[in-house]
């Protein structure tokens, strides 16, 4: 990068250039590059960095892409995405080229631009005799003599992150950056609760307004934070009090998840964020905290509004659009916030030219409003508002006896709401919708001219709606299946209440919801499923649109659409009128009735491998179902399989094979390398259905619960046992084991075993899977699969069959 200077300021700045290199040469300030220490008088510049030990962090300069900034900073040494965990000087850059960072003769370290003057320091009060960059990231300054005591640490001064075995004291604070190339301290902090002997975690809004709390420490886990516990699957999260009463914070991973380089961030959004490096590819979110994005106080900034019913949470107030688009756009910035389409004329005209929007949908916080009892009608509300320069919206509080509500100055925090009442926004004349007056006063004649080419419009609309609804069929019918999105339908709560008689007819339940059987106006039999009650619910309504909502398959459940009202999620599928396969396999109630054929299951094998193979192979990105079973794969009147339940579906770029999830499928279908904690990939649904296909060969659960919970083998083990010793007659339903294909059944049983291969690695892909049931490709010798994944299983949740 060039630097241009003219005049007296570049013969200054040489001169001090110059000055700075001969001090380095004379071994005032010693040069390190690559060591692991910064010992009394010596320096960094330039490119130069120091190492820890293990080379997992590096200690430098570095400028964030796009800008002419200069940080010291720590970073992740050994990875292709340069992360930042600690930045010295994010108040104070240098501009346009790195400084000297210098380890001085009183103990201290000093940062200093090429002008010589100092833009940061330790402020140690003892004196150090070096610096270390530790393993654990920490930067640590050490006193002199035998004992060499901490006299400084970067754990101490912590920026927006948290790493593993750092102890985050109560006094300490995190501050997120401004935005994903700004560490400059942002408006979200992240600090202990203040208050003596309370032990929460507390996120602020411009240090001053709470507005998440992780609530108390039980001595297991936070009481708003159950995935934070000390049992937790893949970290460990430790809060201790020391014999002086001080309380810190800690979290480690467990055992494989150390090498995954686990962090917390606090984030530009205002949420607490944890995150895992997938191996030679990027960061992974695992979780964030407030699982509501709209709880973070001003989220949305100046005249933004957070709404929980859209997938982009932030939107700005009609009348405004985003103060920065670009990064308003991507979510990096919302906080950024919103700015006027036209400014108000207010102090010139003492406000006669402004008006107000009237707001039903949304609210502002009371606690900001000023109350006027006075003012007891709206339109003395509207008035006292309007001839106040400063006031920007009003509201009439509709209580005995109403309350004028008046807000000043910038609108922040605007939410959706229900409660009936109307929200009033100053806006300038020409944000305005056009008034009823003003439609009056129209010229005549020009109204005529107006309607009559409105009608023609809805007339050619028409006839272009018949021509597109008889031409649709056939091109539905030339068409090839593809991933290009459907188009769902919005239903609202009205409609799926009448649909459905009031949630009457239920078809199954499950952890987060109900499906019930429903018939739309124009008798569409449906299914609706209900999610209810928790963050997960609302992970699982977005995860299924994002998946199914943009792919149609003859072996997928169809998506039709979907409600979002209030605290409502509702997701409504096709009706699939043979129910779930689990009935047919394992319900006592029907075995006697109605028996599939192994024509027919041999069928529904080949019709679940096709519609894996589309989620992994044939979608623009891969999807993860995460949860094969026979309970979510549904059956329609030709007994035609279709997979459903995407709730805990996983989208996975073309560019990337893994990914990390804390959401688990159904216990006795999990691969094992889920059963440890570690990234997933498509090979988990290889797993699930190779369980699946075993059952359905069967009619047997993978685990007998018919017998001592201290005797049961994992069903895969023992078929895989029977199919090495040629004994593949025992594993077959005894049901229909005379009218069987041999040949099908022993192509299907090897499929099986190969699929339920404990390394990944050695399973096949569905590719593979279907050509090798199709007879078109050989299946290969496998090993017996080991039994470790059904350890620890309850028979209860075993017989747990929801087909939600």
């Amino acid at each position: 990068m060039g630097v241009v200077m003219k005049g007296p300021t570049c013969v200054r700045s040489l001169f001090l250039a110059l000055s700075v290199l001969a001090l380095l040469r004379s071994n005032i300030f010693l040069l390190v590059d690559g060591g692991d220490t910064l010992q009394i008088g010596a320096s960094l510049t330039g490119n130069q960095t120091i190492l820890s030990k293990d080379g997992t962090f590096a200690l430098g300069f570095f400028s964030p892409s796009g800008t002419n900034n200069w940080y010291i900073a720590i970073w992740y040494a050994q990875i292709s995405e340069r992360t930042t965990v600690w930045v010295a000087n994010r108040d104070n850059p240098l501009k346009n080229m790195p400084g000297v960072l210098n380890m001085s003769r009183d103990g201290n370290l000093r940062l200093f631009d090429l002008e010589g003057r100092s833009t940061w320091e330790s402020y140690n009060s003892l004196k150090a005799s070096r610096a270390l960059l530790l393993d654990s990231g920490n930067f640590v300054m050490l006193g002199s003599g035998s004992n060499s005591e901490i006299v400084w640490e970067s754990f101490s001064h912590p920026g927006n992150t948290v790493l593993p075995g750092m102890k985050f004291w109560k006094g300490l604070k995190l501050t997120s950056w401004k935005s994903s190339i700004d560490p400059s301290p942002g408006p979200f902090s992240d600090e202990m609760d203040p208050l003596p002997e309370r032990t929460q975690f507390l996120l602020f809004y411009n240090n001053s307004v709470p507005y998440w709390s992780a609530g108390e420490w039980s001595g297991n886990q936070f009481a708003n934070s159950p995935g934070m516990s000390a049992d937790n699957d893949m970290f460990e999260f430790i809060f201790e009090k020391n014999s002086s009463s001080r309380m810190y914070f800690m979290f480690r991973g467990k055992s494989k998840m150390e090498k995954m380089l686990p962090r917390i961030v606090l984030r530009p959004t205002g949420d607490l964020g944890m995150y895992i490096w997938i191996h030679n590819s990027s960061w992974s979110l695992v979780a964030a905290v407030p699982s509501d994005q709209c709880q973070v106080y001003g989220l949305c900034g100046n005249y933004g509004a957070c709404s929980r019913n859209n997938l982009h949470f932030c939107s700005c107030l009609q009348g405004f659009w985003p103060k920065d688009s670009r990064t308003w756009d991507s979510g990096e910035w919302w906080s950024s916030g919103c700015v006027r389409r036209s400014p108000l004329q207010c102090s010139a005209t003492n406000g006669t030219t402004d008006g107000f929007l009237e707001v039903k949908d949304k609210s502002l916080p009371i606690e900001q409003a000023v109350a006027f009892a006075s003012e007891r009608t709206q339109e003395l509300c509207q008035s006292s508002c309007l001839h106040n320069c400063s006031c920007t919206a009003f509201a009439l509080n509709i209580s005995t006896p109403p309350v004028c509500l008046l807000w000043f100055g910038n609108l922040l925090n605007a939410r959706d709401s229900s409660d009936g009442q109307s929200l009033f926004i100053r806006l300038a004349a020409a944000d305005l919708p056009q008034s009823s007056s003003n439609r009056k006063n129209r010229n005549p004649n020009l109204s005529v001219v107006l309607s009559t080419g409105a009608a023609f419009i809805v007339v050619l609309a028409f006839l272009l709606a018949v021509l597109i609804r008889r031409r649709l069929p056939t091109l539905v019918r030339k068409g090839k299946q593809d991933d290009t999105p459907t188009c769902l339908r919005t239903f609202t709560y009205k409609e799926l209440k009448i649909a459905t008689k009031n949630f009457s007819h239920k078809l199954g339940s499950g952890a987060f919801g109900s499906v019930f059987k429903g018939t739309l106006a124009d008798n569409t039999r449906v299914a609706v499923k209900r999610l209810e009650g928790s963050a997960q619910a609302e992970k699982q309504f977005r995860a299924e649109i994002s998946t199914i909502g943009n792919i149609q398959h003859v072996n997928l459940v169809r998506l039709l659409g979907f409600c979002i009202e209030n605290s409502e999620r509702l997701l409504v599928y096709e009706y699939v009128s043979n129910g779930s396969l689990n009935f047919f396999l394992f319900s006592k109630s029907n075995r006697a009735q109605k028996v599939l054929q192994w024509k027919t299951r041999f069928e529904i094998v080949l019709g679940t491998a096709r519609g894996l193979l589309y989620l992994h192979e044939e979608c623009r990105d891969r999807i993860i179902h995460s949860d094969i079973k026979p309970a979510n794969i549904l059956l329609d009147e030709d007994l035609r399989p279709k997979l459903a339940d995407f709730g805990l579906a996983k989208l996975l770029g073309r560019d990337f094979s893994r990914v990390l999830t804390t959401t688990r499928g159904t216990r006795g279908y999990l691969a094992p390398e889920w059963i440890y904690g570690l990234p997933i990939t498509t090979k988990v649904d290889v797993y699930s259905f190779g369980v699946t296909l075993l059952e359905i060969i069967s009619g047997r659960r993978n685990v007998d619960l018919t017998v001592q919970e201290s005797s049961m083998q994992f069903f895969p083990t023992w078929a895989a046992t029977q199919i090495n010793k040629g004994n593949i007659r025992a594993i077959v339903d005894a049901n229909i084991v005379a009218q069987a294909d041999a040949e099908e059944v022993r192509r299907a049983a090897v499929v099986g075993m190969l699929c339920t291969q404990e390394e990944e690695e050695d399973r096949p892909s569905m590719v593979q899977v279907v050509r090798m049931l199709e007879g078109t490709m050989e299946s290969q010798a496998c090993n017996i699969p080991s039994s470790t994944e059904v350890l620890g299983l309850q028979k209860e949740e075993l017989n747990n069959d929801s087909i939600v």
